[in-house]
């Protein structure tokens, strides 16, 4: 279905590709918001302007924290999404982080052993998604800039430890202090006012623990709402395991593109999420490219092969395609 945009939605448009401040871009993707078409040819427009209109919140908050605090972190994106690992102290969060990316983590046995954030790529199959250790979260202790980085991330793995799990709750009641919700499922529309809400996992962690079998099902009995992953930081198949279960709840498939004559490239795919089109595809390689893409061939369980497609063909998981310009 066409867009159809307004006079004012293209003009607020060409206001946020000038802008140069975070306060000028949240003004023009609000006018966005506000004059953009609202039917089911835009949905998923309207859901991109809401998920930059958040993330621009979360930069300025950041930013004005820096300015009470002294401190602020921006860790730039990678990946196929950016997630986040929240919880008590001693829970294994860097040891998740160390373990399954190889990337340089402080790992000790005391607590507040991370001050700042550390990013890594956790890889699974062929995607990568970027893990990042913030610093603990208990009772007495936040870091002021902590919230920030939360805000802007596309998933929250809350971690406990098998050992002691009486802290978790204190964790989520917290993050909603912070005006940060957590949610069992996945959802475009993650933006609500000045509230926050984010698709969360539990990542029971030292399942290899004496007390971990009897920690778990108290867990399962206690937060029921939420999908609760048992493992291992010093399993290394246990990475694979927090793969699946992440490709999972961000619903996302893999397509992948050839060059007529060619084979398609299967170690590059395109990311997307479940619903995504053709024209999302072309967006991904670059903005002009989707602007000049006619149609294009597709092989796929469901198509047979070569088949033209339209822009607003439903892509599929494992779907080659063949742009055509």
């Amino acid at each position: 279905m066409p867009a159809n945009l307004t006079p004012e939605y293209l003009a607020a448009e060409e206001r946020f590709k000038k802008s140069k401040t975070a306060e000028e871009k949240l003004e023009a993707l609000e006018a966005m918001l506000r004059t953009i078409p609202k039917h089911k040819g835009t949905e998923k427009m309207r859901a991109d302007i809401k998920r930059r209109i958040s993330k621009t919140k979360g930069i300025i908050e950041q930013k004005k924290s820096s300015g009470k605090k002294g401190i602020s972190y921006h860790i730039p994106k990678e990946g196929c999404a950016q997630i986040t690992l929240v919880g008590p102290p001693n829970t294994g969060k860097s040891s998740i982080v160390g373990n399954f990316t190889g990337a340089p983590t402080v790992i000790g046995d005391y607590p507040y052993s991370t001050i700042k954030p550390q990013p890594g790529m956790l890889f699974y199959e062929n995607i990568a998604y970027q893990l990042v250790d913030l610093p603990p979260i208990s009772a007495e202790f936040l870091e002021p800039w902590v919230p920030s980085l939360i805000r802007v991330c596309d998933v929250v793995l809350l971690t406990i430890g098998l050992d002691d799990i009486s802290q978790l709750d204190i964790v989520i009641q917290r993050l909603h202090a912070s005006k940060i919700r957590l949610t069992d499922t996945f959802s475009e529309a993650n933006y609500y006012a000045s509230e926050v809400v984010l698709p969360a996992l539990i990542i029971a962690n030292k399942s290899d623990h004496h007390d971990a079998q009897i920690n778990l099902e108290l867990l399962k009995e206690t937060y029921t709402q939420y999908r609760i992953v048992p493992l291992s930081s010093f399993n290394p198949s246990d990475a694979n395991l927090l793969g699946r279960e992440l490709y999972d709840m961000l619903q996302l498939i893999r397509v992948y593109t050839q060059a007529p004559g060619k084979e398609p490239r299967i170690d590059q795919p395109i990311v997307l999420r479940k619903g995504a089109v053709l024209l999302d595809a072309a967006q991904e390689i670059h903005k002009d490219f989707a602007h000049n893409l006619k149609y294009a061939r597709v092989w796929g369980k469901n198509t047979f092969d070569g088949q033209r497609v339209q822009r607003d063909y439903v892509l599929n998981e494992g779907d080659i395609i063949e742009f055509k310009l």
